[in-house]
C-alpha cells in the first residue's frame, strides 16, 4: 500500500509583473521656416509699432507717453526720409486729424525696414531654436489687447453716438453734388442713431470677447466681419484712416490664424475637430497667476469705465445728446444793406447773401451765386447774442454780431463790419422740419417705395 505524497500549504511562486509604463509623447515638430520667419518678422513689426501699449492707454500718464512717443517717431522718421531716402518734400508733423499722411506712409514703411532688419538679426542669433510656443502664447495675448482697446472706443463712441453727429442744416442745405466722398459717408452714418448703435455693438462685442481666451476666436471673427466693412468704407469713401485700419483688420486675422484649420473643418470641409487647449504653455507661480488676474481685472474695468464715461462725455459735449448752440438753424435773407445801401436779390450779385445758416460752431453764409463762406462763432457775453470771426485762430476778433429782433420770435439781425464794410442783415427763420430726410421717419407698412 502507497502512502500519499502531503500537500503543501506554501503558496507557489508568482513571476514578477513589469509595470505598464506609457509611451513617451513624441515631440513636437518643429515649424517649417517660412512659419519662423515670419513670426519673427509679425513679433518684431509689433513690438515696434506699438511698444507703448499698454502704457499709453492707461489714466494720468497714457497721454504724456503716446505725445512723446508720437514726437519721437516723427522725428527719426523726417530725418530717415531726408538723409537716407532723400525724400525731398517736407513732411508735416501738425495734428489734422488724418491718419494718411505722407510722415504716416513714411513711418509705416520705417516700421517694416527695422522688422526686417530685426528679423535677420533675430534668425542669425537663434537660428537653433525650432518653436516659439511661449513667445506666441505672450504676442497672443499682447495682440489681444492691442485689438480689444480701440474696438471699445470706436464702438462706445457710436453707442454714444458722438463719431458721426446729426447732419448740421448746413450740411442738409448743400447740393449732393458739393459732398465729398467722405463728407457724404459721415452724414449717411449720422443720420441714423439706430444704425450707430448697431455698428458700434458689433465693434464694443468683438472688444469684449477679445479680453478672455475662451472667446479669442469668436471676438476675432466679429472683429473681421466689423473691420472689414470699416476697411471697405475708408477706402471706397476716401476716408483718411485707411493705414490704421487696416492694421486693425490684420490684427483680427493673425489672432483667428491658430484655429484656421479647425474653422476649415467646421464651415468647410464638414469635419470633426478637437477643442483647442486654452492654457499657457508656461506655468506660472499661483502668487504670479492671481497676480495677473487682479491685473488683468482692472485693466479690463479700467476699459470699460473709459470708454463708457469718454464716450458719454462726448455724446454731451458735441455729440447728439449736446445742447444745441443759439440760434442754430436755417435763416433767410429777408433784406441785406452794405455800406447803408439795400442790395436787391440779384444772382449775379457776389456781395449779397442769400441765406445763412448756424451750426455748432459756424455761421455759414449763403451768397446768391451759391459761394459759401464761413465764420467761426462764439456766444456774445449777454448771452443772448452770437459773434461772428474773423477767422478759426485763437486771437481772432468778432466782425459781426447775430441776436433776435422784435417783434416776433422768427426775426433775427446780423450787424458788424465784415471785410470793411459794414452790414446789416436781416433774417427770418426756416422751419427745417419740413426738410424731406428730417421728416420722413421709419415705417412699418409702405404700400410703395419712398425714394426722392
Amino acid at each position: 500500500m502507497t502512502t500519499a505524497a502531503p500537500i503543501s500549504s506554501a503558496p507557489e511562486p508568482v513571476a514578477p509583473v513589469a509595470p505598464i509604463v506609457a509611451p513617451e509623447a513624441p515631440p513636437p515638430a518643429a515649424w517649417s521656416l517660412a512659419k519662423r520667419l515670419g513670426f519673427r518678422f509679425v513679433c518684431a513689426f509689433i513690438l515696434i509699432s506699438c511698444f507703448a501699449f499698454p502704457l499709453d492707454a492707461l489714466p494720468v500718464i497714457g497721454a504724456p507717453i503716446n505725445t512723446a512717443i508720437s514726437d519721437f517717431w516723427a522725428i527719426v522718421v523726417r530725418w530717415v526720409a531726408r538723409n537716407v531716402a532723400g525724400y525731398p518734400g517736407e513732411l508735416l508733423t501738425n495734428q489734422t486729424g488724418s491718419g494718411d499722411r505722407a510722415l504716416d506712409y513714411a513711418q509705416m514703411t520705417l516700421f517694416l525696414g527695422l522688422a526686417l532688419v530685426a528679423t535677420a538679426v533675430w534668425s542669425l542669433v537663434d537660428r537653433r531654436r525650432l518653436r516659439y510656443d511661449k513667445a506666441h502664447a505672450l504676442l497672443h495675448v499682447y495682440v489681444r489687447y492691442l485689438l480689444a482697446v480701440p474696438m471699445l472706443g470706436y464702438g462706445f463712441s457710436k453707442v454714444f453716438k458722438s463719431q458721426f453727429p446729426t447732419p448740421s442744416v448746413e450740411r442738409l442745405t448743400q447740393s449732393l453734388g458739393d459732398f465729398s466722398p467722405m463728407g457724404l459717408l459721415w452724414t449717411f452714418m449720422g443720420h441714423s442713431p439706430g444704425y450707430n448703435i448697431f455698428t458700434g455693438g458689433a465693434e464694443v462685442l468683438g472688444g469684449l470677447l477679445l479680453l478672455t481666451r475662451r472667446t479669442t476666436t469668436l471676438g476675432a471673427l466679429v472683429v473681421i466681419g466689423v473691420m472689414a466693412n470699416v476697411v471697405a468704407l475708408n477706402f471706397f469713401y476716401d476716408v483718411p484712416v485707411k493705414l490704421y485700419s487696416t492694421q486693425l483688420l490684420l490684427f483680427a486675422v493673425l489672432l483667428a490664424l491658430p484655429d484656421l484649420r479647425r474653422l476649415a473643418n467646421v464651415f468647410v470641409l464638414n469635419r470633426a475637430t478637437q477643442p483647442a487647449s486654452l492654457e499657457l504653455p508656461f506655468p506660472l507661480p499661483t502668487r504670479v497667476l492671481w497676480a495677473t488676474r487682479a491685473a488683468k481685472a482692472l485693466f479690463i474695468g479700467w476699459l470699460l469705465y473709459n470708454g463708457v464715461t469718454r464716450g458719454y462725455e462726448r455724446y454731451t459735449q458735441w455729440g447728439d445728446g449736446a445742447p444745441p448752440p443759439l440760434f442754430t438753424g436755417l435763416y433767410q435773407v429777408e433784406s441785406f444793406t452794405r455800406d447803408g445801401q439795400e442790395l436787391p436779390p440779384l444772382l449775379t450779385d457776389p456781395h449779397r447773401w442769400r441765406a445763412v445758416t448756424v451750426s455748432r460752431y459756424a455761421v455759414a453764409a449763403r451768397m446768391m451765386n451759391d459761394v459759401r463762406r464761413y465764420f467761426p462763432m462764439k456766444k456774445g457775453e449777454d448771452g443772448k447774442s452770437v459773434l461772428l470771426m474773423s477767422s478759426w485762430d485763437d486771437d481772432a476778433k468778432p466782425v459781426a454780431t447775430l441776436r433776435r429782433e422784435k417783434p416776433d420770435a422768427e426775426h433775427f439781425v446780423i450787424q458788424g463790419e465784415v471785410d470793411g464794410v459794414k452790414v446789416d442783415v436781416r433774417l427770418k427763420q426756416v422751419d427745417t422740419s419740413k426738410l424731406e430726410l428730417r421728416g420722413r421717419g421709419f415705417n412699418w407698412v409702405q404700400e410703395k417705395p419712398y425714394n426722392r
